[in-house]
C-alpha cells in the first residue's frame, strides 16, 4: 500500500502543514479581505470571490481529506480536476448533452473553474504559494482543457451553432473558440451563442493573464 501511494508522493519527504479546516480557512482568507486596504470595486469583487466559495463542492473536499495533511488535501484536489476533465468527455461520448439537468451541472462546475481563475488572479496575497511551479502549470493546463470541453457541451447541448454537431465537432469549435483563430465554417446561429462565445473568449483571456504571471513569476 504504501508502495502505491508513493506514485502520487513521497511521504516519507515532504512534512504536513498546521491542520486547519478548509472552512476555517476560507473564513480566515474572507477576513484578510475585510481587513485590509482595498477599496471600492475592487474590495467588493475580492469580498464576493471569497464567498462564493462556499457553493462548491472543492471546498468540502478540501475540508475532508486536509484532516490527512497537507499533502492528502493537495491529491485529493488533483483527483477532483481530473474528475472536472473527464466528466465533460464523458458525457460527449455517451449524448448526455441531451439532458437539460447534466448540461445545468456541467455549467456549475465550469463557474467553479472560472471563478477558481479569477481568485488566482485577484487573491493571490492572500493564498500560500503551491507545492511547486511545475505543479501550478499542470493544474493550470487541466482546468483550460476543461473549460474547452465544458463549453463543447453547452454549445452542443442548446444547439448553439450553425449545423449540428457531434461529440468531437463540438471539440473542435470550442477548442478554435478558445485559441481566437475563428475558421468560420462553423459559427454562432443567435444572440444567445454569440454571448456564449464571448464568454468563453473572455475566459480565454484570464487563462493568458495567468500563464503570464506565472512565467513572470517564475523568470
Amino acid at each position: 500500500m504504501i508502495n502505491f501511494l508513493k506514485i502520487f508522493a513521497n511521504f516519507e519527504t515532504l512534512s504536513y502543514e498546521e491542520k486547519e479546516s478548509a472552512y476555517r480557512q476560507q473564513i480566515r482568507h474572507l477576513k484578510e479581505v475585510w481587513s485590509d486596504n482595498t477599496y471600492g470595486l475592487e474590495r467588493l469583487f475580492r469580498l464576493f470571490l471569497c464567498l462564493a466559495q462556499f457553493i462548491f463542492p472543492l471546498l468540502l473536499i478540501r475540508d475532508i481529506f486536509g484532516r490527512c495533511g497537507a499533502i492528502s488535501r493537495k491529491i485529493a484536489v488533483e483527483f477532483y480536476n481530473l474528475f472536472k476533465l473527464f466528466f465533460p468527455l464523458i458525457i460527449l461520448y455517451f449524448g448526455f448533452y441531451r439532458y437539460p439537468l447534466i448540461v445545468a451541472f456541467v455549467i456549475y462546475l465550469l463557474s467553479e473553474t472560472i471563478l477558481h481563475i479569477l481568485n488566482l488572479i485577484f487573491l493571490e496575497d492572500i493564498h500560500v504559494a503551491d507545492i511547486s511551479y511545475r505543479r501550478s502549470m499542470l493544474l493550470l493546463l487541466l482546468h483550460y482543457l476543461e473549460v474547452v470541453l465544458d463549453f463543447a457541451v453547452i454549445y452542443i447541448g442548446f444547439d448553439l451553432l450553425s449545423e449540428r454537431l457531434s461529440g468531437i465537432s463540438a471539440v473542435y469549435f470550442s477548442l478554435v473558440t478558445s485559441t481566437t483563430v475563428g475558421f468560420g465554417d462553423i459559427h454562432a446561429k443567435n444572440t444567445v451563442a454569440q454571448l456564449v462565445v464571448i464568454i468563453q473568449l473572455l475566459v480565454c483571456v484570464l487563462f493568458i493573464i495567468l500563464f503570464v504571471n506565472y512565467f513572470s513569476g517564475k523568470f
